[in-house]
């Protein structure tokens, strides 16, 4: 309570005076488009009335070159929208003594080859990155970012959704780390034999022992024999992620979460039902809900990795 008390009124003290100044944006933007429709359509309605080359020359050029105008401000407004908004909640979340200082790069992004080595995923056939956010968590760096993965489909001549949402890497730093866990969520368990073989590879194999019956009941959960489950994957880290999905449960959200820990790195993938922060030409963009949920994934995401590095 006492963290969404701080985050209320920081939201009230920067971030909603900033939505409200984008707010202004997008509606002066939606006029001038409007206007523009409407004398760009009486132009036409012109030369169809009076049928003069010449004179739709002269009504054309200075029409078109007005649209491109319009086009680049709505082009501006759309790169500059999130960015910003990011911006004031990572300076909120990067002022707790735990945290280094986040950086949010929006054209970054997680290397495909990273990705893959998650061994949560084992194909990537079009593989799209960005909004990068690098940052620490205690004696942990990590890096995440929003992707788009899709493979071709074995039975269709199409593309299928391998994974849409977060991805979240963390280094231990420790180079005596070998092994690994993998972490899949049970009601996913068809989409995942591939995944689940590849670990076989590895020596990786199903295991139940330390691990709660809730837990268990939702996660299927591979383990190398080197690893100490209960060093890495311990009850509060276990009640911490079933807190998270029950979240969004109850929020009537269609999220899953990944969890992999090789060779001394955690790798975690957030699934996403909908784009965060992405804001719409035609639609109130003043919302503490949205930003308020973008807060609480890059929260609990931390929280985990902060479990994980008082662990280690």
């Amino acid at each position: 309570m006492r963290a969404y008390h701080d985050f209320r009124l920081f939201y009230n003290q920067s971030i909603h005076p900033e939505l409200l100044h984008l707010e202004q944006r997008r509606r002066r933007l939606v006029r001038l488009l409007g206007l523009s429709v409407f004398l760009l359509l009486g132009a036409v309605l012109l030369q169809v009335f009076i049928q003069i080359f010449i004179v739709s020359l002269l009504l054309f050029i200075p029409a078109g070159l007005w649209l491109s105008y319009i086009a680049f401000r709505i082009q501006v407004y759309y790169q500059e929208f999130k960015p910003r908004i990011v911006g004031l909640v990572l300076d909120f979340i990067d002022n707790d003594i735990n945290f280094g200082t986040f950086r949010y790069e929006p054209k970054g992004g997680i290397p495909k080859e990273k990705f893959l080595a998650s061994k949560i995923f084992t194909r990537a056939d079009e593989y799209l990155a960005e909004d990068l956010i690098k940052g620490q968590v205690r004696e942990m760096p990590f890096e995440l970012c929003e992707l788009r993965v899709r493979e071709f489909s074995d039975v269709r001549t199409r593309l299928d959704y391998v994974f849409r949402g977060v991805f979240l890497i963390g280094d231990f730093r420790r180079t005596d780390m070998s092994g690994g866990i993998l972490m899949l969520p049970d009601a996913y368990r068809k989409y995942l034999s591939r995944s689940e073989r590849a670990f076989h590879l590895i020596g990786g194999r199903r295991i139940r022992s330390k691990l709660l019956p809730e837990f268990e009941t939702f996660f299927d959960t591979y383990a190398t024999p080197n690893i100490r489950i209960a060093d890495i994957l311990s009850e509060d880290l276990q009640r911490g992620i079933l807190k998270f999905r029950q979240h969004f449960r109850e929020s009537n959200r269609a999220k899953e979460i990944y969890l992999s820990i090789i060779d001394g790195k955690v790798y975690i993938a957030l699934t996403q039902d909908k784009d965060l922060l992405e804001p719409s030409l035609f639609q109130n963009t003043v919302s503490f809900e949205v930003v308020q949920e973008f807060y609480y994934e890059i929260g609990m995401l931390t929280a985990i990795l902060q479990e994980m590095d008082v662990m280690n």
